[in-house]
């Protein structure tokens, strides 16, 4: 699956210390999802729907979420793309 600038760019908003101006990890989404526009934010919704429509193992997700350049990683990774794409209108 190839994966789509657009959710690089908003996989590098989630590094170590940008979650210090939140509380939630909703309101980290939100705040990493005001980096794009709504056109970028439209094909990061489609991509995770393909995404996670694909069942894959947590690993998988993990490697993905990690080779789009992450510099924080999740424990329920499953868990916070659904919350990503689930936040995008």
């Amino acid at each position: 699956m190839l994966v789509p600038k657009e959710f690089d760019r908003l996989v590098e908003c989630f590094y170590q210390g940008s979650d210090e101006e939140v509380s939630t990890i909703e309101e980290w989404i939100a705040f990493a999802l005001e980096y794009l526009n709504k056109q970028q934010r439209a094909v990061v919704k489609r991509f995770l729907q393909e995404l996670l429509a694909q069942n894959l193992t947590d690993a998988q997700l993990q490697r993905i979420w990690g080779d789009a350049g992450a510099n924080y990683d999740f424990d329920d990774i499953r868990g916070v793309l659904t919350l990503i794409r689930d936040a995008i209108d």
